[in-house]
């Protein structure tokens, strides 16, 4: 039997209700930097029919108005914003390691396989069940987006815009996604490496500079006029 934790997902809170039986579409994005801090958030579209039903208003503060601080992990900022014709209701919460949204992670139904950055690569693989309930199928557009840190170097989703990677989810349907990157070396070879790059560039100006001198004096040398015989 599916508990209420199914519902975190897509809401962020329980209170929200009726507001989202009315909502189209919802974006739920993790944004990881390389140093494994980052930005977990969870939009919530509405057409301006639905944000009427809903009853949001253009003052943008009734997207929080019905969820209760208890219901919010820490530091979550709420905001509404309008996007053409649609409104949006954001709810923003950052983490400071994947330790943290490994935390965050674990208030929903999603199951962390792997979830790391280590010796330069960052690993993402995780399982998303969005739940089957009236508030879930209520929505027309469900996705999850990952901005991964550095170059992607492989993943399963079918939709790829640079290291921004997009899944389209099906109420009912577990979905995995997995991603890997390559967020950069080693510092300590990096310094090392130009080290050695700056020393090699001394080393042949040095030796560029000995022959040019040792060239200069020999033609010097050569060009000089014999002394002139004594009577």
């Amino acid at each position: 039997m599916k508990t209420n934790r199914s519902k975190f997902l897509f809401v962020l809170a329980l209170g929200l209700g009726v507001l989202l039986l009315s909502a189209c579409k919802a974006n739920f994005i993790t944004d990881i930097n390389a140093n494994g801090s980052g930005t977990y958030t969870q939009e919530i579209g509405f057409s301006p029919d639905e944000a009427s039903m809903a009853g949001l208003s253009d003052t943008g503060d009734c997207c929080g108005a019905q969820i209760p601080a208890s219901e919010l992990p820490p530091n979550t900022t709420i905001r509404q914003e309008t996007r053409g014709e649609e409104t949006w209701c954001i709810y923003e919460t950052p983490f400071a390691s994947l330790d943290e949204l490994r935390s965050i992670y674990g208030r929903m139904d999603v199951g962390i396989v792997d979830l790391r950055i280590e010796d330069g690569q960052a690993s993402y693989n995780v399982s998303v069940d969005p739940g089957s309930d009236s508030t879930v199928s209520s929505f027309t557009d469900i996705y999850w987006i990952v901005e991964m840190p550095g170059n992607v170097t492989e993943t399963n989703s079918i939709e790829v815009d640079g290291s921004t990677l997009r899944w389209r989810l099906t109420p009912g349907v577990l979905t995995s996604t997995y991603a890997y990157s390559d967020v950069g070396g080693n510092t300590v070879w990096w310094i090392v490496g130009i080290g050695l790059a700056c020393l090699c560039l001394v080393v042949v100006l040095g030796a560029g500079a000995a022959v040019f001198f040792l060239l200069r004096r020999k033609k010097a040398g050569t060009a000089a006029p014999a002394p002139a015989a004594a009577e």
